[in-house]
C-alpha cells in the first residue's frame, strides 16, 4: 500500500483534528492502492521529550501573554519570519524531505503553514516529477499570510467567507476550494437530546486560564444541565468538582468529543480552531470564554458576526450570556442555531478527500501520457 502522506504540527489541536479527519475520510472511501497516513513532523524531528517542550512554550505564551502572541502573529503575517526561521529548523527539513522527495508521493496534504515552504525549497514548480500539495487552511476570518507566501497546488478554506478574505491578500481564486473545516465523521451522528428538559450546557475549560475554577463555578449556579471537561490534570479536575458542587458532570481527559458537542444545546468554549468549527458542524451555538489575539479572533468572528453566538470572557459575563440566550423560552438561542448551517457543514473532511482523489487520478494520467 502506498502512502499519503497528511501532515501536521501539534502546536494547536485544529492542525490535528483537520489532519486526522482528511485521513480518515480518505481511508474510508478506500481509494486504490493508497492509504492516507497522518504524520507530525515535528514530532519525528524532534522526538516526544523536546517537542513537548516546544509545545508547552507556545501554549503557555498565548495563554499567559496573550498581547505578546498577538504581536508575534503580526510579525508572522506581516514580515519574512517563516523564510528567517527555516533554516533553523533542519530537522524537520530532513524529515520533510523524507516524505515528499525522496518517497515522492503523487500528493502531499498538509494542515499546517510551514510545510509548503519546505514543499518549495525542494520541487521546481514546472517538474513533472513534483507531488501536488493541498494546504488545508485550519483558522477563520483572520487568516496569517504564512499559509500562502509560499506555492501550494490547492488552499482549502473552512467557509467562503475566509476563501474571500485569502483571494483579497493576494491567493488566485482558481487556487481556493471552500470545502470546509475537516472534522471527525462522527459529527454526522444524531444524539436523542431530552425534550423539553434542561438546556444542556457544555463548558470545556482551559486550565491555563486563571479564572477556570470561577467560571465553572459561575455557569453551575445556572438551571442547565451543566458537563465540565477539564483534560488531563488530576488536580484541576479535583478543585473543579469541588467547585460545582455537585451541580455539573466533570469529566477529565476524554475522546467523547464529539458526542459530547452533539448532545448539547450550547457550549462555551475557547476561540480555538477544532472545537470552533466542530461545533459549527455540529450545529451547536457558542460562547467564546477565551479569545487568544491572531487566529482565534478570526474564528470568534466567524461565529459572532455570523449571528450563531457571543463572547463570554470573564465568569460573570459568560454566565450572563448563557442566560441571554436561554431566557424567553431560548429565543435568541434558536435565533443562533438557524444561523448555524449557513458557517459550515460536517462534510469538509468527504470534499477535500475527494479532490485528493482526482489529484492523484489526474497527476497519473499526466505522468502516463509523458511517458
Amino acid at each position: 500500500m502506498k502512502t499519503i502522506p497528511v501532515l501536521s504540527a501539534g502546536f494547536g489541536e485544529g492542525h490535528n483534528a483537520a489532519a486526522r479527519a482528511v485521513v480518515e475520510a480518505f481511508n474510508r472511501l478506500h481509494y486504490g492502492e493508497y492509504q492516507a497516513e497522518f504524520q507530525d513532523l515535528f514530532l519525528n524531528a524532534y522526538g516526544e521529550k523536546k517537542f513537548r517542550g516546544q509545545r508547552e512554550l507556545y501554549i503557555n505564551t498565548a495563554n499567559r501573554w496573550p498581547l505578546l502572541w498577538g504581536v508575534a502573529y503580526h510579525a508572522l503575517d506581516r514580515l519574512p519570519v517563516v523564510q528567517a526561521a527555516l533554516p533553523f529548523l533542519g530537522p524537520v527539513a530532513r524529515q520533510y524531505k523524507d516524505v515528499a522527495y525522496t518517497n515522492v508521493p503523487p500528493l502531499v496534504v498538509s494542515t499546517y503553514p510551514l510545510y509548503s515552504h519546505f514543499h518549495r525549497r525542494l520541487w521546481r514548480h514546472n517538474d513533472v516529477r513534483r507531488p501536488r500539495i493541498i494546504t488545508v487552511v485550519t483558522d477563520s476570518i483572520s487568516v496569517n499570510r504564512a499559509w500562502h507566501s509560499a506555492f501550494s497546488d490547492w488552499y482549502i478554506a473552512p467557509n467562503q467567507a475566509t476563501a474571500d478574505i485569502m483571494i483579497r491578500q493576494g491567493v488566485p481564486a482558481a487556487q481556493v476550494r471552500a470545502l470546509g473545516f475537516p472534522v471527525s465523521s462522527r459529527l454526522r451522528q444524531a444524539v436523542a437530546k431530552n425534550q423539553g428538559g434542561r438546556p444542556k450546557v457544555l463548558v470545556m475549560l482551559n486550565p491555563g486560564r486563571s479564572d477556570a475554577v470561577a467560571l465553572a463555578k459561575a455557569i453551575a449556579t445556572l438551571d442547565v444541565e451543566l458537563t465540565v471537561t477539564v483534560g488531563k490534570d488530576a488536580n484541576f479536575l479535583q478543585e473543579i468538582v469541588r467547585a460545582v458542587d455537585g451541580r455539573a458532570r466533570v469529566i477529565g481527559w476524554t475522546d467523547r468529543l464529539p458526542e459530547l458537542i452533539l448532545e448539547s444545546d450550547l457550549v462555551l468554549t475557547k476561540a480555538g480552531g477544532a472545537t470552533t468549527h466542530e461545533c459549527v458542524a455540529a450545529g451547536v451555538p457558542l460562547i467564546f470564554t477565551q479569545v487568544i489575539p491572531g487566529q482565534e479572533a478570526g474564528n470568534a468572528r466567524l461565529v459572532v458576526e455570523g449571528g450563531a453566538g457571543a463572547y463570554g470572557l470573564t465568569p460573570e459575563s459568560a454566565r450572563k450570556a448563557v442566560e441571554f440566550a436561554l431566557k424567553d423560552n431560548g429565543t435568541i438561542w434558536k435565533a443562533w442555531r438557524a444561523a448555524m448551517p449557513a458557517l459550515g457543514d460536517p462534510l469538509g473532511a468527504d470534499r477535500v478527500a475527494e479532490l485528493m482523489i482526482r489529484e492523484i487520478q489526474l497527476l497519473g494520467e499526466r505522468r502516463s501520457a509523458i511517458r
